[in-house]
């Protein structure tokens, strides 16, 4: 994407707030007119003022006349300069409050793969410095480029009118500064790429120390990682420093021209009034019209540096929000409004495409309603990975699964998601009331209808012994609470969102046996009319399961029911006389 073609899209975003431009405008217009009649009110002022003194006259009324003139010009300059500060920051405020919405929505939107590719650290980077440097563009280089034009154009054009001679000079600075200014964009542009960079690198090892705080105390990694998060943090700042230097260099460039051209034209303009060429007026006015522009050479590096930072940021957010979901449903998606059927047809898949093996091979397996499915194997034999597939999370590589004999790939996402009940490994729950958490899929259900789920996930007693019970704080990720209590609290989300499939994914690990049959027990009657998915390392959360496949290496390599698999070799009996060494002669 080319930096015109960056720049074009965030003006076209400005002009969707048409009435807040057209107000921008006008201050733009009114500040400059203002600003080029304050020079010619002063040099009428200067040259009265001299004939006054000159003629001995005590008639003063044409010198009240013209400083009324130059405070009421110098009032309306300062009402037209808050027009154009007030609406500028109106639209760059708005402007990055549609970005931050379109960039939150473009990430609900993405797949499990792409969150997998891209770190959170370097997401948060972009949502909010990137939307930052875009900001900053809309306030301090859209208007400010018409007003500096506006200015710089008209100035030399009166400093012409004023007297040609001057004019020419003062026009000899703008191709140096021009000349300058382009060196200083490129420069800036390459060291704003690498800041913005180093930045998600500063926040991805920020947040994993923050989130891994027990994990760094718990080894004493404490020196390590602030040795880690510092070297990130240098890069920062050195490359920072760089920028400032480009800025400054560049800047105290201009301001050398500009007084280098200054001192010209007093030395020319000195001598036009010494022969009688020029009135102390005119040379007060080029010399203020001078003065006038030197506000523009200022900022014109205020502005380099806004146009750089915009192109780079820019850049790396709108690669954000013009990617396209990997998954997505087909032009002719069918919406569902039950799941009563899900088979796996000769499925296989695989996390990376250069891997040499499928992740999962060949599965072939129904879920119906009332039809309880277990499934078991070695760490990382695929069990998640199925859980994974039914919600979409992950395309298939081969074969297909159908959702009431339709492919899952034509129906819409949505609806599909929200007939699923999956309860993962990793628990997470929100910063907010345990109610709240609870009542995610319905934030609007009484209190009733939440403790009632509370207390198939055998959490109510729990909940009810706090002090605000329903209404406490989780924190940050649940770390208040215990894993087996996050579980049952995640449990009870799920059976709330009352769901056609239930997916248990290793979702009663943190639970003692007791808890855990308790809670299969309350279970029953829900299951009764939904199909259910158990994913588990115990033996005994899946023994009452109608169908147990056993997966190993991503395949399915048995399956039955507890008491026929335990009676046969294999990897099954083998994890239950692991688990259940006293219980051996029994079976």
């Amino acid at each position: 994407m080319g930096e015109v073609t960056i720049l074009v899209r965030i003006i076209k975003m400005c002009l969707f707030y048409r009435r807040l431009i057209i107000l921008g405008f006008i201050g733009v217009f009114g500040l400059v007119s203002s600003q080029l009649w304050l020079p010619y009110l002063l040099g009428t002022s200067v040259d009265t003022a001299y004939e006054k003194i000159n003629s001995g006259s005590k008639d003063f009324s044409s010198l009240w006349i013209l400083a009324i003139s130059i405070i009421s010009v110098s009032i309306l300059r300062g009402i037209f300069a808050f027009i154009l500060q007030f609406n500028g920051e109106k639209i760059a405020n708005r402007i990055s409050s549609d970005l931050r919405s379109k960039f939150h929505k473009k990430l609900q939107s993405q797949t499990y793969k792409y969150h997998d590719r891209i770190h959170t650290g370097n997401l948060m980077s972009r949502g909010i410095m990137d939307i930052e440097g875009v900001k900053v563009f809309v306030t301090t280089g859209l208007f400010r480029t018409f007003e500096i034009t506006s200015l710089m154009l008209a100035g030399s054009y009166l400093l012409f009118r004023t007297d040609w001679q001057i004019g020419a000079i003062a026009f000899g600075f703008i191709l140096p500064v021009a000349s300058i200014a382009t060196i200083s964009r490129l420069r800036l542009r390459k060291i704003w790429y690498r800041i913005q960079r180093e930045f998600s690198v500063l926040n991805t090892n920020l947040q994993e120390n923050l989130i891994g705080v027990k994990v760094v105390r718990a080894f004493g990694g404490e020196n390590y990682e602030i040795k880690k998060f510092n070297s990130s943090h240098h890069e920062v700042t050195n490359d920072t420093i760089k920028g400032v230097k480009v800025d400054a260099t560049g800047t105290s460039l201009m301001g050398f021209f500009f007084l280098f051209i200054w001192a010209l034209v007093i030395w020319v303009g000195g001598h036009k009034v010494i022969d009688g060429n020029m009135t102390i007026g005119d040379l007060t006015q080029c010399l203020i019209y001078l003065g006038m522009l030197q506000r523009p050479v200022r900022i014109v590096g205020l502005m380099v540096n806004s146009y750089a930072r915009a192109i780079t940021c820019g850049l790396r957010l709108f690669e954000i929000l013009d990617s396209r979901p990997r998954i997505s449903t087909k032009s002719k998606k069918k919406e569902i409004s039950i799941i009563k059927k899900v088979t796996f047809n000769n499925v296989s898949f695989k996390y990376y495409k250069k891997s040499r093996t499928n992740d999962v091979d060949g599965i072939n397996f129904e879920l119906s309603p009332g039809r309880i499915v277990g499934l078991i194997g070695p760490p990382g034999s695929g069990k998640s990975t199925i859980s994974n597939l039914i919600p979409r999370f992950y395309d298939v590589l081969e074969g297909d699964i159908l959702i009431n004999k339709t492919s899952l790939k034509k129906i819409s996402l949505k609806p599909l998601r929200s007939r699923i009940g999956l309860v993962s490994q990793h628990t997470f729950l929100f910063n907010s009331t345990l109610r709240e958490n609870i009542a995610y899929s319905n934030p609007g259900l009484n209190i009733e209808k939440v403790i009632e789920a509370a207390k198939i996930a055998d959490i109510h007693e729990f909940i009810d012994s706090l002090p605000q019970k329903y209404e406490t704080m989780v924190g940050e990720f649940g770390v208040s609470l215990s894993g087996g209590q996050k579980q049952r609290i995640a449990i009870a989300r799920n059976i709330l969102k009352d769901p056609d499939l239930f997916i248990f994914d290793d979702s009663f690990s943190a639970l003692d046996t007791g808890t855990d049959k308790a809670i299969r027990e309350k279970l029953i009657p829900l299951q009764r009319e939904k199909a259910t998915l158990i994913i588990s390392q115990r033996i005994s959360t899946i023994s009452h399961c109608d169908e147990i496949l056993v997966m190993d290496k991503g395949r399915i390599v048995d399956r039955g029911k507890h008491l026929d698999l335990i009676s046969k070799d294999g990897i099954y009996k083998t994890i239950f006389e692991l688990q259940n060494p006293k219980l051996q002669q029994v079976y």
